[in-house]
């Protein structure tokens, strides 16, 4: 079965997506099947791989308002070898606000994928930068939760209120989730801030011990390469973006894969239970 993981921080511009585009393309290119889902309404993952949202006929807005679509009939071929997509769309902005109270709200995303894991080496969730609906349904379809944290003081505002959020989803709906990945981005070798952040992750007791060797440093290629949808390792191969990506993808090929999780019970209402908890929307 393949590895699941929901790359996830409420935080905005941390690097959720370039990390889930540009680990996913570093392992595509090691011969692996990989499937991206891009969670987030922007589409800045979509258009990060070429492609518009507004020229596709579908996007993952189906699957999460249709139960019993699958996500199958979204998925998209790149230009790449071993690397699909599952598209976002602007509709899926209101998705939330247009599902009614009552049902399996929380268990779209798993159900929509499916037995995809069977297919797949890996499939990376990009989620949105909030803790709402969509983002626990990230964490119900996954096995393992990524987390990019940029090394700079304020990224580290809000990883608490995450990992509250990880353990309710854990709890309640997905007992074999796991954070198994700690990232930091955006890191600036010429100022004592990125390395004061750093040492402060690695005594987190949450963070410390799954934080990965590799870390991102600020590349502007990286953003280049974005701007013509083109994931860095293919756009400029020697750069030390395109490096830290496939060290990282060593990395995450190296890892042990999680055990198989307990199969949760059943709740009548994922979204009312969690908003009743305080931890949705």
């Amino acid at each position: 079965m393949g590895r699941v993981i929901a790359i996830m921080n409420q935080k905005g511009g941390v690097g959720k997506t370039t990390t889930a585009l540009n680990l996913g393309a570093a392992l595509a290119e090691r011969d692996l099947r990989v499937l991206l889902i891009d969670l987030d309404s922007q589409a800045n993952l979509t258009q990060g791989l070429g492609m518009e949202a507004e020229d596709l006929d579908q996007s993952i807005y189906a699957p999460l308002t249709t139960p019993g679509t699958r996500l199958e009939s979204i998925i998209q071929e790149t230009k790449w070898d071993g690397l699909h997509l599952a598209p976002s769309h602007i509709d899926l902005s209101g998705w939330e606000d247009e599902m009614p109270e009552a049902g399996e709200l929380g268990s779209r995303l798993k159900d929509a994928i499916g037995e995809l894991p069977s297919h797949y080496d890996y499939i990376l969730i990009d989620c949105l930068p909030s803790l709402s609906l969509l983002s626990i349904n990230a964490m119900n379809a996954a096995r393992e939760v990524f987390i990019p944290v940029q090394a700079h003081p304020f990224g580290l505002k809000g990883l608490t209120k995450l990992y509250e959020v990880f353990e309710l989803v854990r709890d309640q709906m997905n007992p074999g989730l796991e954070i198994t990945g700690v990232l930091i981005t955006m890191f600036d070798t010429r100022t004592n801030v990125s390395r004061d952040v750093v040492e402060h992750l690695r005594r987190d007791a949450h963070f410390a011990a799954r934080i990965f060797e590799t870390i991102l440093r600020l590349n502007i290629k990286i953003a280049e390469s974005q701007g013509h949808g083109v994931p860095v390792i293919h756009y400029d191969r020697g750069c030390h973006g395109a490096q830290a990506y496939r060290a990282l993808a060593e990395e995450v090929m190296a890892m042990p894969t999680p055990e198989t999780p307990k199969v949760p019970e059943a709740r009548e209402n994922d979204k009312t239970h969690l908003q009743a908890s305080g931890q949705s929307g």
